[in-house]
């Protein structure tokens, strides 16, 4: 069991607690201490992350659901101030993209379009007012949004760019708004991550769906991301080191910077 680390005393809620991303980030905030609150829409793969984040610390409870639904969102934090009382780390998480990762913009679906945006925004949006309520009475707290290094433009697929470019410019316009209350806000645009990259070799049907994708996401260092490399950044994003740090975008792409 984990104990008298930087985050002790502090709660933090964790959407797509059940993917790779999400399940390290939850297992080091237990190491350090943290409280958590684990949501994801898929339960046993919640129920896995939930079984390791245990082995950290007796202070964790899981609640599924799809918080891109607002009820969901509202049953999580409802559970978490139920148990806790408190919210201090808001860790939105959730993302995706409907339909082939390569999908040039003359064949996106109005379903795909529709589905993706939904995805990546209604689930951060939910949270975030959420947290933002407690953390303002508490005049304290810290979010972190996952956007992704598509979001300066990715020609693979413009739905989930401009998804991800929302995610960046809402964490610059939250950040602002709930900085006098002590508030800090940030968001990491990951490169590819290897459960990712697995997943959409498994599920492409033809090669060109990770093939030209990886290719505009090499960068300096020639590695692909670990989940540990976000989990990394979003702890440094969630720690008093980052204290005056907010409205900001880390990018962790192995050295690719498509904003630059």
């Amino acid at each position: 069991m984990s104990g008298n680390g930087w985050a002790d005393g502090l709660v933090a809620v964790v959407t797509a607690a059940g993917g790779g991303m999400g399940g390290e980030i939850a297992h080091r905030l237990a190491q350090e201490g943290a409280a958590v609150a684990l949501n994801d829409r898929d339960e046993q793969r919640l129920a896995e992350t939930a079984e390791r984040v245990a082995e950290e610390t007796k202070e964790v409870i899981t609640v599924p659901g799809n918080v891109t639904r607002r009820a969901d969102a509202q049953r999580l934090f409802d559970a978490t101030l139920e148990r806790w009382g408190r919210v201090d780390v808001l860790m939105n998480i959730v993302g995706g993209i409907k339909g082939p990762v390569v999908n040039p913009i003359w064949q996106i679906s109005e379903e795909e379009w529709e589905i993706t945006i939904g995805i990546n925004l209604r689930s951060i949006f939910h949270c975030t007012q959420l947290a933002a309520v407690e953390m303002m009475k508490q005049r304290s707290g810290k979010i972190v949004n996952i956007a992704s290094s598509s979001w300066a433009g990715e020609p693979a697929h413009a739905h989930y760019a401009a998804a991800k470019a929302g995610v960046v410019a809402f964490t610059r316009s939250v950040a602002a708004q709930l900085g006098e209350y002590n508030i800090n806000v940030n968001a990491i645009a990951p490169g590819p991550t290897k459960r990712q990259v697995d997943v959409q070799a498994t599920t492409a049907g033809t090669t060109v769906r990770t093939g030209s994708v990886l290719d505009h996401h090499v960068g300096s260092l020639g590695r692909t991301n670990e989940p540990a490399d976000i989990a990394n950044a979003a702890l440094f994003l969630v720690s008093e080191a980052s204290r005056n740090i907010s409205g900001e975008l880390i990018t962790v792409a192995s050295g690719f910077n498509p904003h630059l």
